[in-house]
């Protein structure tokens, strides 16, 4: 008897750390998501590049997602329309 509550708590707490770490993921996912959404409506309002508009550009979204990327997104300025 003792045993088999030992048994079940011990699987309790497995499933509590297996559904921890899923919400983990699905928050880190919707994080990922905004960011994504953020950078599709600076491109829409063509802030590229982070020289010019800092943390609020598609250049700096897309490092923030992928670190890897520092240094090799080289945005292209466009003409600014008249």
């Amino acid at each position: 008897m003792a045993a088999d509550l030992a048994t079940l708590e011990i699987a309790n707490q497995e499933l509590a750390e297996a559904l921890a770490n899923m919400q983990r993921a699905v928050d880190q996912l919707q994080q990922q998501q905004a960011l994504y959404t953020q950078a599709l409506l600076n491109a829409v309002r063509g802030r590229w590049d982070a020289a010019r508009y800092g943390s609020q550009s598609v250049e700096a979204i897309l490092v923030a997602l992928n670190p890897s990327l520092h240094g090799k997104v080289n945005p292209i300025r466009f003409a600014e329309a008249a």
